[in-house]
């Protein structure tokens, strides 16, 4: 499968982000679990379909199953499924300012099943960092993984490791992860193949509705919109 992202590259960033997680001297994460969480919402992961490859799969559901780090009931009426890049200052911008109320208002009663889609452009790509994303999922920690990332470029870091560990990562087992390069064809199958075409992030399918952009009253107008629709 096509990579074309410089593979020496990704090797260096990878080896960096091993040693950044294995001489770091904070205390261990809180590890693995089955379930996502954040913000006092929680979630198991949505089943986007077969595939040959191994995604991350927390709660050891059933093999050769796209496994997406997802939040909410797993028979919400709405499904909201969401490309971002790490580096993206808009997806940045929605994460930190707009999906808070979005997940609080819609997500913890039960009215939307919110997902996200594993995505990312050249930069987060060679940089290793959306493949350390499903490093995260693998524990279950995907969403608190992202927004750590997120506040670290908000204050002008970038520290994949500290992201990590506030997230509450088990170090050893994450620097394993990306190390092996687990989920490459994972990763590989979702940026170029199973993209349902998008090309701009951050982009948002609302119950299979397309909207892009960090458009919060745009997404809530579909939401409504489909809950109206029953």
């Amino acid at each position: 499968m096509p990579w074309g992202i410089g593979g020496a590259v990704l090797l260096v960033v990878i080896l960096v982000v091993v040693q950044s997680l294995q001489s770091s001297s904070a205390s261990p994460g809180n590890g693995p679990r089955e379930v996502e969480w954040i913000s006092d919402v929680t979630g198991y992961s949505y089943d986007a379909g077969e595939t040959d490859y191994v995604y991350p799969n927390p709660a050891g559901f059933e093999a050769g199953r796209k496994w997406l780090p997802a939040l909410g009931e797993e028979d919400a009426p709405v499904v909201i499924i969401e490309f971002t890049d790490i580096f993206c200052g808009h997806c940045r911008n929605y994460s930190l300012d707009n999906l808070p109320e979005i997940l609080d208002e819609y997500v913890a009663t039960g009215k939307v099943r919110y997902v996200d889609h594993f995505y990312g452009f050249a930069n987060s790509l060679e940089r290793g960092t959306a493949l350390s994303t499903l490093c995260a999922a693998e524990q279950g920690r995907y969403f608190e993984y992202k927004h750590a990332l997120f506040e670290s470029l908000e204050a002008g870091t970038y520290d994949v490791g500290s992201a990590a560990r506030a997230a509450g990562i088990d170090d050893d087992q994450f620097a394993e992860c990306i190390q092996d390069q687990r989920y490459l064809e994972a990763l590989q199958e979702m940026v170029f193949i199973d993209n349902s075409g998008v090309s701009a992030t951050p982009t948002f399918f609302v119950n299979g509705k397309m909207i892009s952009g960090n458009d919060p009253v745009g997404i809530r107008r579909l939401i409504d919109q489909a809950l109206s629709e029953g």
